[in-house]
């Protein structure tokens, strides 16, 4: 059957899926959200840590001499 998860933090948003933490700490991440990012095979991301939550976005190439 289907397993239901509480969160254990008050979360402010939507909850897109829950994934189950594969080998080495792997995870998929869910079409929807690949969608709305434009990610791809091969694409990287930014794993963002504030104020104890973390982000995910598609990282951008930085140029030489930009930062």
């Amino acid at each position: 059957g289907r397993v239901s998860y509480k969160p254990t933090v008050e979360i402010k948003g939507k909850i897109i899926g829950v994934r189950t933490l594969q080998d080495r700490g792997r995870i998929q991440i869910p079409k929807v959200i690949r969608n709305k990012l434009n990610l791809s095979d091969q694409d990287q991301v930014y794993w963002i840590e504030s104020d104890g939550k973390f982000y995910i976005m598609k990282a951008i190439q930085i140029e030489s001499g930009e930062m």
